[in-house]
């Protein structure tokens, strides 16, 4: 059984789903999964966890990531992005205007989701409900904006911002709601994703690179772990740390338990008992 991860280079017009399915083709793996979705028209980083490294989605799929995204002012689309239908326009803003404004998404803000997203409303996803032409009511939702960098203007209606948020950020809503801030409508007409978590773009194969290396493109599951204290268990406890019986220890919050040089996963301290947090075991 293959363990670790995978920094995939996503391409654009795949889903992460479609992602998922190719590399259980190539790794010959059941278990794969990715740590959150990327929409099928942006490219970039798509962190894909194979075997164990999956018990560690709840840990892994909210982390910070960066963004290099294209913002086009002037008209909007029904989907927030280039591959929905123009359903609205209005006027060009200036450049002032526009930079401005970014500031002003700086930090924790609500943003409401787009419709066309993958959000689930009374076990139905929202774009579904969209395309069959009923009204989505999503609820806004607290995010985080950490920078909201200028890189360049493409030409007068399209800007190029770096964005680093919180996991959950919707960069097509930044899109619309920037352009409604300074009184037009806009969209997001391009999207890659530079980092997610640890994984950067600089590090990422392509689906042919990972189709040649195979399981030599994965990562080792403590890959992600590195912010987490290594705590080592005298190996006369490895039966009952197997067995799941809690052995006492002290420390404060989640760190890596070894045992005989094996990782067991992510531990910590109640009462002064070792309690699994994220169970490794075999990793």
């Amino acid at each position: 059984m293959l363990n670790g991860f995978v920094n995939v280079l996503k391409p654009c017009g795949a889903t992460a789903s479609d992602v998922v399915v190719k590399l259980r083709k190539i790794l010959g793996e059941r278990k794969i999964g990715h740590l959150g979705t990327l929409d099928p028209g942006a490219v970039g980083v798509l962190p894909i966890a194979v075997g164990n490294a999956t018990k560690l989605f709840d840990l892994l799929t909210n982390k910070q990531k960066t963004y290099r995204a294209f913002f086009t002012f002037g008209k909007t689309t029904d989907t927030l992005d280039s591959y929905g239908k123009v359903v609205s326009t209005g006027s060009v803003p200036s450049t002032s205007a526009v930079l401005e404004a970014s500031k002003a998404f700086l930090g924790e803000i609500e943003q409401v989701p787009p419709m066309y997203s993958a959000i689930s409303v009374g076990g139905v996803r929202a774009y579904q409900l969209a395309r069959s032409g009923n009204e989505v009511e999503l609820k806004k939702r607290k995010v985080t904006v950490y920078s909201y960098d200028f890189v360049r203007q493409v030409d007068q209606s399209t800007y190029i911002f770096d964005i680093t948020c919180s996991g959950g950020t919707y960069i097509r809503s930044l899109a619309r709601d920037l352009a409604t801030y300074v009184g037009t409508v806009g969209y997001m007409s391009g999207l890659i994703r530079l980092n997610s978590g640890c994984f950067d773009i600089a590090d990422a194969f392509t689906l042919d690179e990972i189709e040649q290396l195979k399981e030599a493109a994965l990562l080792p599951v403590t890959y992600p772990l590195e912010e987490y204290p290594a705590h080592h268990v005298d190996e006369k406890f490895y039966a009952k740390l197997q067995n799941g019986v809690r052995i006492s220890a002290e420390f404060d919050g989640l760190q890596k338990i070894y045992c005989k040089g094996e990782l067991f996963g992510l531990y910590e301290c109640v009462e002064g008992k070792l309690v699994s947090r994220y169970n490794l075991k075999n990793a």
